[in-house]
Formats: structure tokens, C-alpha cells, sequence
């Protein structure tokens, strides 16, 4: 059985991991008690194009949920992270200073962002989104975001 929700849209395949919890905007948060890992959608990564830069927080510092974390850099865009949850930065995915293209390559793995140790984790979790409710989410914005003009 597979650990992803998954589906082909045009030539991607775009996955949601099972078990983990999401934003809106596309973050996902692990829990691995009593820390949590935040990371990059499959989807935002697609969508945003190839990662040239990531600029994160700094270990120590306090962050509230909503708040930025850091931003991505692409050729199309600046992505603004906003901390799915409140906490305290434990640390941060040193690699992506010079790859920050794990963050296309592997984002649920070697792509993650931030460790949190988080304020209100039980709270905060309530506020975010199953993998099942992320997925629906994705495919009605693949439906809406890329839906071909009807013919006249």
C-alpha cells in the first residue's frame, strides 16, 4: 500500500503523504514527538517552478503559526512559508543552502524545511488539514487553476 495520495495531472504526478498535516498554502508538518518537521507540498513545488534559493528563520528563533518562516525563490515567483504551527526553531535544513533544489527533488524528504518544537501542537493541529482533505483541495485547484477555456 502506498504512503501517498496520488494523481496525473497533465505529465505530473503530484503526491500527498499519508499521515502528515497541511495548510492551505502548502505546508506540510510531520509530528515525530515532541518536535514537528515542516515542509514544501509536492503541489507548491510544482507549481511554483524550480527552487534557485531558500531563506529560512534562524534556529532559536520563536515563531507564531501564520507568520513567515523563510521564502522561496523561483524563476516565476517569491513564495512567502507561513508556520503552520507555533513554536520555537530547533533547526533548519542547512542543505538547502546549497541545494535548494532537494526542495523539488524530495519534498517530503530531504526537502523539509524547519524543525519546530512546538507551543500548542494539539490546538494548532486542529487548525490544519488531513492528507484526505489536502488532496481534495489540490485536485479542486488543478480543476479550477488549470481548466482549458471552452470552445466557441
Amino acid at each position: 500500500m502506498s504512503e501517498y495520495l496520488q494523481t496525473v495531472f497533465e505529465k505530473f504526478e503530484l503526491r500527498v503523504r499519508k499521515g502528515y498535516y497541511y495548510t492551505e498554502d502548502g505546508l506540510w508538518t510531520s509530528v515525530d514527538d515532541p518536535r514537528i518537521r515542516v515542509g514544501v507540498t509536492d503541489y507548491l513545488q510544482r507549481t511554483g517552478g524550480d527552487v534557485a534559493f531558500v531563506d529560512l528563520v534562524k534556529p532559536g528563533s520563536t515563531v507564531q503559526k501564520r507568520t513567515e518562516i523563510g521564502t522561496l525563490e523561483t524563476a516565476k515567483t517569491t513564495v512567502s512559508l507561513l508556520s503552520p504551527v507555533s513554536g520555537t526553531v530547533e533547526e533548519v535544513n542547512g542543505m538547502l543552502l546549497e541545494k535548494p533544489e532537494l526542495v523539488n527533488s524530495d519534498p517530503y524528504g530531504e526537502g523539509w524545511l524547519i524543525i519546530l518544537t512546538p507551543h500548542s501542537l494539539e490546538d494548532d493541529l486542529k487548525m490544519l488539514m488531513s492528507a484526505d482533505d489536502y488532496f481534495q483541495l489540490m485536485l479542486k485547484k488543478l480543476e479550477t487553476e488549470h481548466k482549458k477555456p471552452e470552445p466557441k
